[in-house]
């Protein structure tokens, strides 16, 4: 995310887009997290999933929720739709 955007927002939901270490854990790109706190340069982070924790992170390699909405889409094939076949 760019920093003349505005700052995240404490609740905000966020996605990573690069993966991030914290420990010995890797977190996969595209995990979904909910902002605790900006520090401008840096955010910490609650992480959605089974292996829920905080983490801290740079700013630029988290992406608003709507934002990778937006960029997400794929468009899908026009035409008609398959039947499976009866034996």
């Amino acid at each position: 995310m760019s920093r003349d955007a505005q700052p995240l927002a404490p609740g905000e939901t966020v996605y990573l887009l690069t993966e991030v270490r914290d420990g010995e854990r890797i977190h996969e790109i595209g995990t979904r997290a909910r902002v605790l706190e900006d520090h401008g340069t840096v955010v910490v982070l609650h992480l959605f999933g089974s292996e829920a924790e905080i983490v801290t992170c740079p700013s630029d390699r988290v992406a608003r929720a709507v934002e990778r909405e937006v960029r997400g889409r794929v468009p899908r094939a026009s035409g008609g739709w398959l039947r499976p076949t009866t034996v």
